[in-house]
């Protein structure tokens, strides 16, 4: 049985569509998801998150973090048709995109300023919309432009925008 204070964050995640200044121990927003599908546009502005988890589901509408601090975040087959963005987020742990993206132009992956102390995983990611990576630090490295010539490196249809990146983001591996 879910706790109290879970049951409240997704009762306000699939109302409201937002959240704002709360501490969740693990976001998964696989519960607002009816077939895998989630079709309303999320929003999550100052808080903390633990462990969220956003695997196998397609979002329908736009998923916008800003100003977050993440733990772990696993995003695995992950397809943000609407869009992702994440805006001056902090990430401590281990982020996977793994196999996923999907965004449909003209909505944007987005990471602005954001800060990785750990490796950021693209393994295997499509993107036929655009990609922007702006005044991002990844302290462990990504291979968002890594496993070039391999089957499982990212794939963009329009080539990503990067600026005032620091750290390796294209090493190979995943």
């Amino acid at each position: 049985m879910a706790d109290p204070e879970s049951v409240q964050v997704y009762a306000l995640l699939g109302s409201l569509n937002v959240l704002e200044h709360i501490h969740i121990a693990a976001l998964d927003l696989r519960q607002l998801g009816v077939d895998e599908v989630v079709s309303v546009p999320i929003t999550v502005r100052n808080c903390q998150i633990e462990s969220l988890d956003a695997s196998f589901l397609t979002f329908r509408e736009s998923v916008v973090f800003d100003d977050c601090h993440f733990g772990s975040v696993f995003c695995v087959s992950t397809y943000f048709m609407g869009g992702a963005r994440f805006t001056r987020c902090t990430f401590d742990g281990h982020v996977t995109f793994e196999c996923g993206g999907h965004n449909q132009p003209p909505a944007a992956f987005s990471l602005e300023e954001c800060s990785f102390h750990e490796f950021v995983n693209f393994f295997d990611c499509w993107y036929p919309g655009p990609v922007v990576v702006a005044g991002c630090r990844f302290h462990a490295g990504s291979n968002l432009l890594g496993n070039v010539g391999q089957p499982f490196e990212a794939s963009f249809a329009v080539p990503p925008m990067v600026v005032d990146t620091i750290d390796a983001i294209d090493l190979n591996g995943g």
